[in-house]
């Protein structure tokens, strides 16, 4: 690796540049919750392809992917990749309601959606609830991931405990300050830097392997399926196809992003350019991860493959370059998700249940000391994580599926009726959680990610319940006769 004074120059001036954003986004950003938390509904194209991308992809894909490549096999490209570039498509099938919705109605959060659409304030405290309950556990990875990379481009210079000390804190200050400005803008700083430095890792990982001759561990099984560990069976491929399907949409921080596209061309940039960018990321951390397993075939932490491929064929100051990019993707989705987190707890809990009354301005400021306690919550849960980061990631994932049917119909069923969302949306949500926590037995869910059998009940009762009551003449109207249809 590169000397530690090298290693440290590069990432403050990665950092200062960062708070430099933040600090010209403080002065643009209005103290109104559109501008801090929406950034006045007014991204292009490029600014929000880029802070969507750079939202999504995080700790999971730089260090998660290749460690589970390494010990599964390509699997993980063919279950999460590939859905994960051609999700483009329910990023305009959803998107493009969600924002003529948000845009009539005034949405700030996504809860704000499900409570009007179906006239529950149940169903959006419902969400609310459990975005802050999976959400911020999601946050805690990004931390852990950063401070562990900082650790070992320094050499132990910088300890883990102050490095994501370091990182909790940037991340803080352009959030605090800046808002959805700031981190729109630093989220295409940080996209770029992760395509290049992936790409630049994948290229000269591939040339130094080949210099080498060759691998002399047999790679056949990795390559192909289900994998030297049989985990990537045909249901499991299945399973997590399901899950990225119905999670991603899902996730408070993407879901919020369709608020704030300034026009409906916004979405048709994102449906071209998103499953390029996805696979130009993707595909090359798979791959380093099963090439890895030849490197170093008997590796016990494997969260750790990506820097040790990094040291073994980058140059010093290059490997920085490529993990800077990696710090990128978990502090843009650490920043985006913290934001969200907030916006959730200051419309949806202290303005409904607290403070009606509240002004814009003081909706600001409760904002901004949400963002400080939960990332003091996150940081807490990175002091001691609680797992490996696809592991906390996958829990996170099943958590945003859970209202995936009540979504669905919302924006598609017009016979939907609140009841049945409601119902069919509490059956999803009680048995996922059930099953993570262990209070149901896992047979019942015939192999499968607790979340999929979860939300096929939820579905079920959705449907059922509504087939047997009747649903608001006045929301069908406002919604798909006078909203989403004539625009169609």
């Amino acid at each position: 690796m590169a000397s530690v004074t090298v290693t440290v120059g590069i990432i403050a001036l990665y950092l200062g540049v960062l708070a430099l954003i933040g600090i010209w986004s403080y002065r643009k950003t209005g103290r109104d919750p559109v501008s801090y938390f929406l950034a006045d509904r007014g991204l292009g194209g490029l600014v929000l392809t880029f802070t969507t991308l750079a939202t999504l992809l995080s700790a999971f894909t730089f260090f998660g992917v290749p460690a589970d490549s390494y010990r599964h096999g390509l699997g993980i490209f063919l279950g999460v990749g590939v859905t994960d570039a051609f999700i483009a498509v329910l990023f305009f099938a959803f998107g493009y309601r969600l924002w003529l919705a948000a845009r009539k109605f005034q949405f700030v959060t996504p809860s704000e959606f499900f409570g009007h659409r179906f006239n529950s304030p149940f169903l959006a405290l419902l969400y609310s609830l459990s975005a802050l309950l999976f959400t911020a556990p999601y946050i805690s990875i990004q931390i852990i991931a950063g401070g562990h990379a900082i650790a070992a481009l320094t050499g132990g210079a910088i300890p883990y405990l102050p490095a994501a000390v370091m990182m909790a804190i940037i991340i803080l200050g352009y959030v605090l300050f800046g808002g959805l400005r700031a981190v729109a803008w630093t989220d295409i700083l940080q996209g770029l830097l992760m395509i290049v430095g992936m790409l630049l890792a994948f290229v000269l990982i591939a040339a130094g392997l080949s210099a080498r001759g060759g691998a002399e561990v047999d790679l056949q099984a990795w390559l192909s399926l289900p994998g030297p560990t049989e985990r990537w069976s045909w249901q499991a491929l299945i399973g997590f196809k399901l899950l990225i399907f119905m999670a991603v949409p899902l996730f408070p921080q993407v879901f919020q992003r369709f608020y704030m596209a300034k026009s409906a061309q916004t979405f048709k940039t994102i449906m071209v350019v998103w499953p390029l960018l996805i696979l130009l990321i993707f595909f090359p951390a798979t791959l380093i991860g099963v090439w890895g397993r030849a490197v170093f075939p008997e590796l016990a932490q494997p969260d750790q493959i990506m820097p040790l491929m990094l040291e073994a064929f980058l140059p010093g100051p290059l490997a920085v370059i490529v993990i800077v990019g990696a710090l990128a993707a978990l502090k843009s989705t650490a920043d985006s998700q913290l934001l969200t987190s907030s916006s959730l707890f200051t419309r949806d809990l202290y303005v409904r249940y607290l403070n009606k009354n509240a002004s814009p301005a003081q909706q600001g400021v409760v904002g901004r000391i949400a963002v400080v306690v939960i990332a003091v919550a996150s940081f807490a849960i990175a002091v001691n994580p609680p797992g490996l980061i696809v592991e906390i990631g996958t829990w996170s994932f099943q958590g945003s599926a859970m209202l995936f049917p009540v979504l669905m119909a919302g924006l598609y069923w017009k016979r939907c009726t609140t009841a049945g969302a409601v119902a069919g949306g509490a059956v999803s949500v009680c048995l996922t959680i059930g099953w993570l926590a262990g209070l149901l037995p896992t047979a019942w869910t015939f192999g499968w990610l607790p979340v999929i059998p979860a939300v096929v009940a939820g579905s079920v009762v959705l449907i059922a319940v509504s087939l047997l009551t009747r649903p608001s003449e006045a929301k069908v109207k406002a919604y798909f006769q006078e909203l989403w249809e004539p625009k169609l």
